[in-house]
């Protein structure tokens, strides 16, 4: 990218021309150093220009092609319009390149493109937009090109060849990001517009964002941020979302010389962070740098390429982790692992056993649907974890089965009142037909049923009474279901 300095000059123009509707539209090319991008106007659009180029800074009137009615259709005439427009443009903007007219400006373009324009249109919409934009801690949309913008002004004084008004003075920009709270950075690794410019090429800091709460990235790419200044040590809330990136240390030490040989101290701590979502990127492992978050209570790495758990055991306050959507196919020890985690997700793996889950006794809520569990028996490994309420295990083979719902309830015995399966509490007659069932397995195993049947809604101290069911039927259906 480029400003418009002493050793860029501004190069324009007029290669060809298209019809649109009817409408002969010019193609006009700019050049500012690397930077490269094009604009299409009709002829009117060049004529009321000139009007105002005449009206308001003194442009000779005479300067531009005369208007034609007739024959303006013609190739011929077409070709030597083309010519006379690029010849005006470049004379205008030899004429004015000291301090090129916002009408000009808009005209080319230059606004979206070129970064001394780009942050007097910022300074103009902060000025008169930016405390609406705070108010209520509102996200903020910023793209690479307008980071880089503002960090290469930090770095660079204002060009001698641009004007300056109140409105568009430099500080309003830096008095606005100063207090932003959510930040949302949205890249792109496709060509801006139709310019050559690609976002997620451009380098920027973070260094005027002093305020920052939460931080959001989107198809931005973190290897690009220089420096992210006060930002880790204000940020509560991370999300880094399709950047690509392969490790946490991308993110999280985007900005150190040697990731590798950073450890857990200051100043690459994130000492307010508690919540952190890493999904859709390629993490294949997670690597030491989460020591970096000691305080992280939520962490979301689904829709990644984790096939193991490590490392996460330096988070002592997580209780929320999602593995969705991974490559997961076997749990080994994962109280080893997880720690004390309150909530965990581990839908669309491909599971097939939930032994390594037996020890997780913090456990509250479960979710291993579409995974490839085909027995029940398999519930029988967590059906004894004593905080565990919710499991999801829909999606599964194991959920093919006849009577499945009270099979797998009847495994967490006395609590099977408190259990919510499939986001759904037990009936009132499947809470009957697991007493049915327990009745039998105690009955095999030669000792008394210890179930209590109670209703999983909230009922009057009235004494609960039903229908006993028929003992011979039920142990007829369950040999079936056998």
């Amino acid at each position: 990218m480029a400003s418009l300095g002493r050793e860029h000059h501004i190069g324009v123009t007029i290669p060809s021309t298209e019809q649109c509707d009817g409408v002969t539209l010019y193609n006009i090319i700019l050049n500012v150093g690397p930077a490269q991008w094009s604009v299409k106007q009709r002829y009117n659009a060049f004529a009321e220009l000139h009007d105002k180029l005449v009206g308001n800074h003194g442009v000779a009137r005479d300067l531009l092609p005369p208007k034609k009615i007739i024959g303006n259709k013609d190739p011929s005439f077409i070709e030597k319009r083309r010519a006379d427009l690029q010849l005006y443009l470049q004379t205008i903007i030899n004429f004015m390149h000291h301090a090129l007219p916002q009408e000009l400006v808009e005209f080319l373009d230059f606004q979206h493109y070129e970064l001394t324009h780009l942050l007097q249109s910022l300074a103009r919409h902060f000025f008169s937009e930016g405390d609406k934009l705070l108010l209520n801690c509102q996200p903020v949309n910023f793209t690479p090109l307008q980071l880089h913008a503002i960090s290469y002004r930090l770095k660079n004084p204002l060009p001698t060849n641009v004007a300056s008004e109140q409105e568009t003075d430099f500080s309003h920009v830096v008095d606005f990001v100063s207090q932003v709270r959510h930040l949302v950075i949205e890249g792109s690794n496709y060509c801006l517009r139709t310019s050559n410019i690609i976002q997620n090429n451009l380098p920027y800091t973070l260094n005027t964002f002093k305020n920052v709460e939460r931080l959001t990235l989107k198809n931005a790419s973190v290897s690009q941020i220089g420096h992210l200044g006060a930002v880790r040590r204000t940020t509560k809330y991370l999300q880094v979302k399709y950047s690509g990136m392969v490790q946490m240390s991308d993110v999280l030490l985007c900005d150190a010389v040697y990731k590798e040989s950073v450890d857990g101290t200051d100043p690459y701590r994130w000492l307010l962070l508690q919540d952190v979502d890493v999904s859709c990127n390629q993490i294949t492992h997670i690597d030491e740098s989460v020591a970096l978050t000691p305080n992280v209570e939520k962490l979301n790495l689904s829709s990644n390429k984790l096939s193991s758990v490590e490392c996460l055991t330096k988070l002592p306050h997580l209780v929320s982790l999602n593995l969705s959507n991974n490559l997961f196919t076997t749990l080994q020890d994962m109280h080893t692992k997880l720690g004390n985690v309150v909530d965990l997700d581990l839908s669309q793996n491909n599971l097939s056993s939930l032994k390594g889950l037996s020890k997780l006794y913090s456990l509250s809520s479960l979710n291993v649907s579409t995974n490839n569990i085909c027995e029940i028996s398999e519930v029988s490994h967590i059906s004894r974890l004593p905080c565990l309420e919710t499991l999801i295990i829909t999606g599964n083979p194991v959920a093919t089965v006849v009577d499945y719902r009270t099979k797998v309830l009847e495994l967490f015995g006395q609590r099977v009142s408190e259990i919510c399966l499939d986001n759904e509490r037990p009936t009132q007659k499947e809470l009957e037909f697991v007493a049915v069932l327990q009745a039998i397995r105690a009955s095999r195993e030669g000792r008394l049923p210890t179930l209590s049947i109670s209703s999983p809604i909230p009922i009057s101290t009235s004494t609960l009474s039903f229908d006993r069911p028929d003992m011979a039927t039920a142990v007829s259906e369950s040999s079936n279901n056998k």
